[in-house]
């Protein structure tokens, strides 16, 4: 038979069928949600705080330190955010936050994340981070640095935040307008996704239904 019908190639048929499987909203015979719910989420993020706060309290204290510090924080702080925001899920399936809340990423497709998928989930978050960079970066090029260092930490915070006020509003417009898309998209459908999951045409399940998960969507 011809490989080609309907001027379609067979090959690409057949892969678009399996790009258009998607996780089953539930599980045969049952109606209790596989998916993380706002518990389970918030949760695992209160989590990643915890274990991140170390870390961004030493950035805090280094930025005190002097002026210049803070170039190297940026750099520093945002390869951290990076490898655990990308890399992790893309290697372990989740943040050690959802890890911990016995959550997993997987593709809408039932594939794990790869490095890819976790970069374009991450895309909300880094829209906002870049938006930190530059108004952090246009401060700290404005500011005096005899002034900064005669400064306690939270007058130094002020005084960066004066200097670059507008993009202080935007960055703080934008951190919101993100958050507040996400929460709505998150509680009006019916598999929990945020606004990062639909970036990443992902989707958070929990992790005891994996096993089924996975067999659903090979007969599919």
């Amino acid at each position: 038979m011809n490989e080609k019908y309907f001027g379609i190639n067979k090959f690409t048929f057949t892969n678009n069928l399996m790009e258009d499987k998607q996780l089953p909203v539930y599980l045969e015979g049952s109606y209790e949600s596989i998916y993380g719910n706002f518990g389970y989420r918030f949760a695992a993020l209160l989590l990643d705080g915890l274990i991140l706060a170390p870390i961004s309290i030493a950035a805090l204290v280094f930025n005190t330190m002097s002026l210049h510090n803070i170039y190297i924080s940026i750099i520093c702080s945002n390869i951290i955010a990076l490898t655990y925001q990308i890399y992790l899920p893309a290697k372990f399936g989740g943040t050690p936050g959802k890890l911990i809340m016995g959550l997993r990423i997987l593709k809408m497709n039932g594939d794990a994340l790869t490095l890819n998928d976790a970069f374009k989930r991450y895309l909300p978050n880094l829209l906002i981070a870049l938006i930190a960079i530059i108004n952090t970066l246009f401060a700290v090029a404005k500011a005096d640095e005899k002034t900064y260092n005669t400064l306690n930490w939270i007058k130094q915070s002020q005084y960066l935040q004066d200097l670059n006020s507008n993009m202080f509003y935007i960055q703080m417009v934008s951190i919101y307008a993100v958050l507040f898309t996400s929460f709505i998209i998150f509680m009006f459908n019916e598999r929990k996704r945020s606004l990062s999951d639909l970036s990443g045409d992902t989707a958070v399940v929990k992790k005891i239904y994996l096993t089924k998960i996975q067999e659903i969507m090979k007969k599919s």
